[in-house]
């Protein structure tokens, strides 16, 4: 049986599938939008690569999830908080500089079919399957 909780000691706090898609993320009161790469995905939280983030813990943001199976739909919209942020060590720093915790408000609503199209959709990327998808 494999046990889809994760251990006790980690920062997440719900099943996390690998994304590495675009976001976009804007700050409680401000327009302008600020791009981000999704490192991964929970309905719960992200966690975000940005570069040289403007943000603090707690800051309140707004984010455009580009995670639809259909590359013509409309982001998912995820509004939440900043957990953490960390830079990256060196030798993963590169055009993101930063690891970004974002715990989401609501949870987001992702179907057995979404998560098995976005872990299809990293395969040829070499990354790795993080959990079987629900059957």
């Amino acid at each position: 049986m494999v046990d889809d909780a994760p251990p006790d000691s980690d920062r997440r706090r719900g099943l996390r599938h690998l994304a590495c898609f675009p976001a976009f993320l804007e700050r409680g009161g401000d327009d302008s939008k600020t791009i981000a790469m999704i490192g991964d995905l929970a309905v719960g939280g992200a966690r975000l690569l940005l570069r040289k983030p403007d943000l603090n813990v707690a800051d309140s943001v707004r984010l455009e999830l580009h995670v639809a199976l259909d590359d013509d739909a409309p982001p998912r919209i995820a509004v939440g908080q900043v957990l953490r942020i960390e830079a990256l060590p060196d030798d993963r720093a590169s055009l993101w500089t930063h690891e970004v915790g974002i715990e989401f408000h609501q949870k987001i609503e992702l179907s057995a079919d979404e998560i098995e199209a976005l872990e299809r959709r990293q395969e040829p990327f070499g990354k790795r399957r993080t959990n079987p998808p629900p059957r």
